[in-house]
């Protein structure tokens, strides 16, 4: 005799099946993360009970809805991982399969990932597909098993999602480790009122492109951080992704310290060509005349910054203009500052909005194109020092990264931004 326990377990899944309501199953499950926690309805969620995370140790699992009856699907958002705002724990290779009897699959077009980077993917299915049972097959994971917080179904392919505003922090370092350096940004956005649920997912540099960024749900905007090599050191092909990114100017961009001075090198030199530092820097043959370091008290060689003139610790910044990000600010204003290089000038396309208060070095001290969101700050609004002030400029820009998405087509290609190479 069976359990009761199990009895009514198992009497409750056909109960639900024959009210026409999903039930889900998985190949195996974590203790307090059964296949159910995937449709719990909190999206978000990783907690127990809150989302399906398949058992340690195995090489393949499935995830697997049965809706009871047939019905229409034309879109599967999928929310993945047991991290904050790092992929972790999560599909890599996977697929979406159909069946109408739960014996015989089809895998579904469009659904065929072999290299997950997001933590939230909308599948829009190229047709409606009517169909009783749906799974996930899941080949591959990044890290030792598998974690979906939530799956959602809609029924039509052209489905509109609604989902809430999310923003991409990029570790610009040669350290591909996250969570990384920039995650600093994910919550001075938090602290600013209005977007204090603010989603985020972090990414290594490398991972950043338009394959990242124009998957649905889309982001309302990027935060690219510092970086501790100079440039002759830097692996150019890393920063390919994001100059297509900068080229296309359809994602609103804050760039702080190297993020920023790395903009203006893709702007004005771009990555097929080689990069130089002022260390080893022919005066006669600059490779990138854009970028130098604010002064010298001694010869060193690349990479070895001790005989570098640096501005550290708080610094006042004038705003040259009204730009809407620097709202609220007096015309002087003080920021965190950690650096020796700087940006020698702004490219083409591009204005000056800020630049050295008193006793501040660096002349550039905050650009941006002209007709975008896209902004290049030698400061670092992301580092403690300053709240009030980096808050300031961290909420007007999340509202112009909004409006910005909410009036601009950025879902259909765009003439490229000025300045880009």
């Amino acid at each position: 005799m069976l359990p009761l326990w199990l009895f009514l377990l198992l009497n409750l899944g056909w109960l639900a099946v024959i009210a026409g309501h999903p039930s889900a199953s998985a190949s195996a499950s974590q203790t307090g993360f059964a296949a159910t926690g995937a449709m719990h309805g909190n999206r978000f969620s990783f907690e127990s009970g809150a989302a399906w995370k398949g058992r340690r140790g195995e090489t393949n699992w499935w995830w697997q809805v049965d809706f009871g009856h047939p019905r229409g699907v034309g879109a599967i958002l999928q929310l993945q991982g047991d991290h904050d705002f790092v992929l972790r724990n999560a599909p890599k290779s996977y697929r979406w399969e159909s069946s109408d009897d739960g014996a015989s699959w089809n895998v579904l077009e469009n659904t065929v990932v072999s290299r997950e980077t997001r933590m939230f993917r909308l599948h829009r299915l190229t047709a409606l597909r009517h169909t009783r049972f749906l799974r996930l097959l899941i080949d591959e994971t990044q890290g030792e098993f598998p974690t979906i917080r939530e799956v959602e179904f809609f029924e039509t392919p052209r489905a509109k999602v609604e989902f809430p505003d999310w923003i991409i922090a990029v570790n610009t370092t040669h350290e591909r480790t996250l969570p990384g350096h920039g995650q600093e940004f994910i919550p001075l956005a938090r602290s600013c009122v209005g977007w204090e649920q603010t989603q985020a997912q972090q990414i290594w540099l490398g991972d950043f492109d338009e394959a990242f960024a124009r998957v649905e749900p889309r982001p309302t905007c990027a935060f690219l951080s510092g970086n501790f090599k100079d440039w002759c050191e830097v692996e150019r092909e890393t920063w390919r992704g994001t100059q297509a990114l900068l080229k296309r100017g359809t994602l609103p961009l804050w760039a702080s310290c190297g993020g920023a001075q790395g903009l203006a090198i893709l702007a004005e030199t771009g990555v097929d060509k080689p990069w130089d530092c002022p260390h080893c820097r022919d005066p006669k043959n600059p490779k990138l005349p854009i970028y130098t370091h604010i002064g010298h008290t001694a010869k060193k060689a690349c990479g070895d910054y001790t005989g570098c003139v640096h501005e550290r610790g708080p610094h006042a910044v004038r705003r040259l203009n009204e730009d809407p990000v620097f709202a609220g600010l007096t015309e002087e204003f003080q920021v965190m500052e950690s650096h020796c290089g700087q940006i020698e000038w702004e490219p083409t396309g591009w204005e000056l909005i800020a630049t050295a208060g008193p006793g501040t070095l660096t002349k550039s001290q905050c650009l941006r194109i002209k007709d975008r969101p896209i902004y290049a700050a030698q400061f670092h609004i992301e580092m403690a020092g300053t709240p009030e002030n980096s808050k300031t400029i961290m909420a007007n820009f999340l509202r112009l990264a909004r409006a910005w998405n909410a009036t601009g087509d950025s879902t259909a290609p765009a003439a490229d931004a000025p300045g880009v190479r």
